[in-house]
């Protein structure tokens, strides 16, 4: 929460706070947020109990996840890679993060996080088979949803497609191929596929991408949480970037 309010009060509605005296570290955490301009309200143990089953620790971050629909996703897109072409700018480039098959509602926060994390643009989800952006992903993502919105789409192969269509390059993750992350140039506008730890992305998925590549590991057969994963495949592209 602290990291959130860091971020500034873009998306972050109100901090909430029991009531009674506070502890040094909710006493930080109340003077960050009237630094930030951000309201703070308090209430009780119970009415806290009453918000969540999860541990609250005596404080909480009312904060409202990006709402973004497919289109509206597109024309953004539209309008940054116009100001690419028109600018040369790099700040301009893309980054996306496509979710396939990520049921866990803690993998997706944790996914939301990361991606916010390394600046992804947008969160591309299926509508069918994904976990929902509910209580226990929006904690995980430590309020990564309010600043990276997820955009739920019903067709993710023509999504996709649509993508590619506005200059954007589609990296797949697979553990059964042979090219390394780092062989890809992910220097243009990018989005990286990660599919469910169990089942990686689905084949129709795969089929769609332009490049399939593999992260580099000693003892593959252990391979990585998905959110670790993305975080890796997201900082390769940043690293390229800068480098």
């Amino acid at each position: 929460m602290h990291a959130r309010l860091m971020l500034g009060s873009a998306g972050v509605d109100r901090v909430l706070l029991r009531d009674g005296k506070l502890s040094q570290r909710l006493e930080m955490l109340q003077a960050l947020a009237q630094k930030k301009g951000v309201k703070v309200e308090r209430i009780s143990s119970g009415e806290f109990d009453k918000l969540t089953d999860l541990n609250h620790q005596g404080a909480g971050v009312v904060a409202q996840p990006i709402a973004m629909d497919e289109q509206s996703l597109l024309s953004m897109i539209d309008r940054r890679v116009g100001l690419a072409n028109a600018d040369d700018a790099n700040s301009s480039r893309l980054l996306l993060l496509i979710l396939d098959g990520i049921t866990d509602p803690r993998n997706l926060g944790a996914c939301i996080r990361s991606a916010a994390s390394m600046g992804v643009d947008a969160i591309i989800v299926p509508k069918d088979k994904s976990a929902p952006l509910n209580e226990a992903a929006s904690k995980t993502a430590s309020g990564g949803a309010s600043l990276v919105p997820v955009v739920s789409v019903v067709n993710l192969a023509r999504c996709i497609g649509q993508l590619q269509k506005r200059q954007v390059w589609v990296v797949g993750t697979l553990l059964e191929t042979e090219q390394m992350l780092h062989q890809v140039d992910m220097q243009d506008n990018i989005a990286i596929v990660m599919g469910s730890e169990g089942k990686g992305i689905r084949q129709k998925t795969a089929k769609c991408c332009d490049f399939l590549v593999k992260i580099p590991m000693v003892n593959a057969d252990l391979g990585f949480n998905v959110s670790v994963a993305a975080g890796i495949a997201l900082y390769e592209v940043q690293k390229q970037r800068r480098h």
